[in-house]
């Protein structure tokens, strides 16, 4: 069915695969040129970030830090913390959810957006044929498909969930385990711990959440493993069994662990759906669809790609929104707009929170800068002290010829926020001097990067 009225026109400008952030920023470009647009979907309207990613997530996020506020404060002025609701906080998250879809696609519709909610795949050149066998042309077509979550096939697959599933919970279950050590895990580890859950993470090497500065990342699991998750490193499940009411998880190590809610976590990669086949004519891999600088195609001048589909940029919703800018200019201007994402900050919304930018120090070490490092663990700063905070680090990279900022990591209540600030420092080269001399609002989580630096 179409996703709003129906619609005989069956040739346009773009052809939009996809309706999450990427695809809204590219759309909304391309009607500002006057371009005639459609917009195909086979999921609800929205995408992943709106609807099973970054804005219902920090629901649940939001009440696990409010719960744990109270709890570092206990016997420091807090008699008791508070407990969580999960049927009334899913409540509370779900209001936000519904009806969003409908409402995006009558609002596309009102801008003149042609809505189609179907699988799409390519068929040509220039052409998509939507399930119900119609095809539909364009002179460009933008997929904008996202990712989708890693899928296992260990014997027992069939009892193991995604991040949709445990979002969508409405009842928590007594025992979770997450199986991967990434962001998706820890948060959703550090929420179910807060709402009263016992919790496990699972992790096949010895360094989880890859790719953040190690020294940052051994906070978190203290912070985690404080907080009761268990965290158990170098061990993989190699099977799922169901044992009455609950679950039987066999690891690497022999360990048989006895869970109530199995999610996979273990990364997500592209959504190459709209390809199969291969009759499109564009080139794919394993990181998406091989893109230039532009976000064209390599292989097919008529495609763009953006967001987690593409394979140039990091899977943030933030990257996608630029991406989805930058094809909507290139289409409208004939590539004139590069892909630039040399500084993007980017947090882990754990307890305390994570945020980086720029190098780490072992980067900075191999591209040969010579650069100082100031670090620390700031728990005995009033700001930590105050909230009852016992983890908390930082670690800012300066370089030593000029003065400016070339990587900085942080552990603490508030890092997810403060981290922009440090990313702005970077991206229009305020000198540490300048940060460390500038007249902060005080007392705030702003005004200690003066310390940092």
């Amino acid at each position: 069915m179409l996703g709003g009225m129906e619609n005989s026109q069956t040739h346009f400008d773009v052809l939009v695969v996809g309706s999450g952030t990427s695809a809204y920023y590219a759309a909304t470009g391309l009607l500002e040129g006057g371009k005639s647009l459609a917009m195909i979907d086979e999921r609800p309207f929205g995408g992943t970030c709106a609807l099973r990613g970054c804005q219902p997530k920090k629901y649940l996020i939001a009440n696990a830090e409010a719960v744990a506020s109270a709890e570092h404060l206990v016997g420091k002025g807090i008699h008791e913390a508070p407990k969580t609701d999960w049927s009334a906080l899913q409540a509370l998250k779900n209001e936000f959810l519904n009806g969003r879809s409908d409402n995006e696609i009558k609002e596309w519709e009102e801008e003149g957006v042609t809505t189609f909610r179907h699988r799409a795949t390519m068929s040509g050149a220039n052409e998509v044929t939507l399930d119900d066998g119609r095809k539909l042309t364009a002179d460009y077509i933008i997929l904008a498909t996202g990712s989708t979550p890693r899928s296992t096939d260990i014997p027992g697959a069939e009892y193991v969930h995604i991040s949709d599933d445990f979002l969508s919970l409405e009842a928590l279950p007594s025992h979770i385990t997450f199986v991967g050590g990434g962001y998706i895990s820890f948060e959703f580890a550090h929420a179910a711990i807060r709402a009263g859950a016992k919790v496990t993470i699972l992790h096949r090497s010895a360094q989880p959440l890859n790719g953040f500065d190690p020294d940052m990342v051994d906070v978190i699991l203290e912070a985690s493993r404080e907080a009761g998750i268990e965290i158990l490193l170098e061990e993989s499940p190699v099977s799922v069994e169901k044992k009455e009411s609950a679950y039987e998880l066999t690891t690497t190590t022999g360990r048989r662990l006895a869970t109530d809610f199995i999610v996979s976590a273990t990364g997500r990669v592209p959504n190459l759906s709209a390809l199969k086949g291969d009759q499109g004519g564009v080139e794919h891999g394993r990181k998406g669809v091989e893109v230039n600088e532009y976000l064209q195609s390599v292989s097919n001048p008529s495609v763009y790609a953006i967001g987690d589909c593409a394979s140039l940029g990091l899977m943030l919703a933030t990257v996608a929104d630029d991406h989805g800018k930058i094809a909507a200019r290139n289409i409208l201007e004939k590539n004139t707009t590069v892909v630039n994402h040399q500084v993007v900050p980017s947090a882990v919304f754990t307890i305390p929170s994570l945020g980086t930018v720029g190098l780490t120090e072992a980067q900075a070490r191999a591209e040969g800068f010579d650069f100082r490092v100031k670090k620390g663990q700031p728990t005995n700063w009033p700001s930590s002290k105050r909230i009852g905070e016992t983890h908390a680090a930082f670690k800012v990279l300066v370089d030593n010829k000029t003065d400016l900022i070339l990587g900085a990591h942080l552990v603490r209540h508030n890092a997810a926020e403060v981290i922009n600030l440090f990313a702005l420092a970077i991206a229009y080269k305020i000198p540490a001097k300048e940060i460390a001399n500038f007249l902060w609002a005080y007392p705030t989580s702003s005004s200690d990067i003066k310390s940092m630096v």
